[in-house]
Parts: structure tokens; C-alpha cells; sequence
């Protein structure tokens, strides 16, 4: 020990004209540490030659232990940058609602600062989607997605351009006309918007929340072009997601039997709820914890289809007993009826 004593006092002799007396007494204090540590056989701290690199990673531990408090399933070796990342997440609420409308599909997705439809359902039924949104304090939608342009899809789009201001609206390709169309492209041309055809996988991220657009591979399908043609969304929040399949059918089914990426923990059955033969395989791979299907009393779903979902374990919901509201963190999903 003396030995190393006197290391220490020949070492400020030779360099006490470099620094101040407070760095002399720093460094002794950490040179004389080392040493000894050294000298017992062990490392020294990383935070201990530094006060001010101990005190920021004392508040980095501070805000990983606030972030684990909030969420246990995160894990703990998460770097700084890692916990801000997983804090936002974390406070991130995503509610999604699947509107009761007979056998049609209109979602309402709201975020803390951002609002998403996919499909508006049947134009007679419009007036109640118009009301949920106003009862939810929407003045703006921020994307309106357009699976496919059957009536019961794109029915009530006409009606969400014409009553809010919509940001960019994404469609598929257009396969058929209709008067639910042609009402669409004039209230379109009224809001001074134009529609985006997705063409190629498209992905963006709003509030924390992953969304991945999937368009049809093919431009005209042997059977059911229009159904086939839908686009399929795949929304995501932390370790939960939700994919909306639309209305694809046996040959869109297949193109995404050959996709990466699309399991989720809640499935919006294809088609409402019809069976066709890759159905079984379909539900399979996405794997789903729950299921909604978008079916009415006079439009059923098929037994088949049930019968599938519940030996693949998954909790169903129609709405033809009520909205469906399923309220998403990134670590927790409740749904209510």
C-alpha cells in the first residue's frame, strides 16, 4: 500500500502545474481507487470516476424503473433511447370501434391526436356513423381507407367527406361502378381531395402506431374481382395488433397465406364471416386471441367459420349484438360489448 501511496504523490508532483487543486483532489481520489481495486483484483465502476456521469445515470434508472412500473412486460436491459421509445408506446391509447351495421364494415380508430376510418358501410346507415363521430368530438379524419368499393364498404364515404375535413384518402383499384361510387368521386371532387391506389405495400406511423396497407397482387381475380381486390390493413401498438382483411375471398386468401408479418392479436374475419376453403388455413396463420365478425341477423355468418375460430382458441364478437369496442396499449387489450 505505501508503495502505491508514493506512486500516487510522485504522480501530482509531476503534474500539480496542469490542473487546479479541486482536479487534484478528484484525481488523487479516483487514481487512488483504481489502485487499490486493482490491487484487490476487481474493476472499477464504470459511473465512479465521473459525479457527473453518476448522476445521469441515476436519473436514466430512475426513468427505466417509472417506465417497468407502468408496464412489467418490458424488459429490463433496455438502453435510454430504448425507454423514451417504450414510454411513448406505453401512453399511447388506441381505440378502435366496429360499428353495428348490418352485414357492412366501418371502423373508427382514434389516438390521442389522430383519426382513422377504413370502410364506411351502407349509405342508409351513414347518419350513424356521422353520429358516433360527431359524439366522439371529430372535426378531422386523417385517413379514410376504402378496402374495396362494394355498397357495404364505401356506402357511407360520400357522407364522412362531405361532414369533416380528411387528409389523404387510400383506396384499391377500381373494378365496378355503382351510384355509392359515383356519390364517392363527387363528394371527393367537392373536398378538393384525390384518391391514393395503393399499389405497393405502404406503411406509416401516427401516435406510436404502426399502420401497413397490403393491396391485391393481381388486377382482375377469376372469381369475385372486387371482393379480392381489397386491401388488408394491419394496425399496430406495441405487442398488439389488429388486421382488417376486408372481403378477401379464396384467391386473395391465398396471396396472403404467402405474406410475411401478418399475425395479430385480433382478426377482422374476411368477408363477414363467410366460409371458402382457405379459411381455416387463413385464421391459422394470423392466429388470432379474438375475432370480429361484421354480420346481421338477415346476413349471417357461417357456422363454419365459428366452429373454426373457437378450435383456434379465439374469443368472437359480431357486431350484429352492438358495437364493438376494443380500447389497445402496447401491452394490453380490452374489449367491450
Amino acid at each position: 500500500m505505501g508503495r502505491i501511496v508514493s506512486r500516487i504523490i510522485d504522480f501530482f508532483r509531476v503534474k500539480r502545474y496542469m490542473i487546479s487543486k479541486m482536479r487534484k483532489k478528484l484525481a488523487f481520489i479516483t487514481i487512488f481507487t483504481t489502485l487499490c481495486l486493482a490491487g484487490c483484483g476487481k474493476e472499477t465502476p464504470a459511473n465512479s470516476a465521473d459525479p457527473q456521469q453518476t448522476e445521469q445515470s441515476t436519473e436514466n434508472n430512475e426513468s427505466s424503473t417509472s417506465t417497468h412500473q407502468e408496464s412489467t412486460d418490458v424488459t429490463t436491459t433496455i438502453t435510454s433511447q430504448d425507454t423514451a421509445i417504450t414510454t411513448t408506446a406505453t401512453d399511447t391509447t388506441l381505440t378502435i370501434t366496429c360499428i353495428k351495421g348490418g352485414a357492412a364494415d366501418a371502423f373508427v380508430l382514434i389516438s390521442d391526436e389522430h383519426v382513422t376510418i377504413i370502410d364506411t358501410g351502407l349509405d342508409k346507415k351513414a347518419d350513424k356513423l356521422v353520429e358516433f363521430l360527431n359524439e366522439q368530438g371529430v372535426t378531422k379524419v386523417d385517413e379514410l381507407i376504402i378496402t374495396h368499393f362494394d355498397k357495404d364498404h364505401v356506402g357511407g364515404a360520400d357522407h364522412i367527406l362531405s361532414n369533416f375535413e380528411v387528409g389523404t384518402v387510400y383506396t384499391t383499384y377500381h373494378s365496378k361502378e355503382s351510384d355509392d361510387i359515383t356519390a364517392y368521386l363527387e363528394a371527393l371532387e367537392n373536398s378538393g381531395l384525390q384518391e391514393t391506389t395503393v399499389t405497393e405495400t405502404l406503411n406509416y406511423a401516427a401516435d406510436g402506431i404502426s399502420f401497413t396497407i397490403y393491396p391485391p397482387q393481381s388486377p382482375v381475380y377469376y372469381d369475385s374481382t372486387s371482393n379480392n381486390s381489397s386491401l388488408v390493413i394491419r394496425v399496430a401498438l406495441g405487442d398488439n395488433s389488429m388486421l382488417f382483411a376486408g372481403d378477401a375471398e379464396y384467391e386473395r386468401l391465398s396471396e396472403l397465406l404467402k405474406t410475411e408479418g401478418l399475425g395479430s392479436t385480433i382478426l377482422k374475419v374476411p368477408h363477414h364471416g363467410r366460409y371458402n376453403a382457405n379459411t381455416e388455413a387463413f385464421i391459422k396463420y394470423i392466429s388470432p386471441q379474438y375475432a370480429i365478425i361484421t354480420s346481421s341477423n338477415g346476413e349471417p355468418e357461417d357456422q363454419e367459420v365459428l366452429d373454426i375460430l373457437t378450435a383456434n382458441g379465439t374469443e368472437t364478437y359480431l357486431t350484429k349484438n352492438g358495437n364493438v369496442t376494443i380500447t389497445m396499449t402496447s401491452d394490453n387489450i380490452e374489449i367491450m360489448q
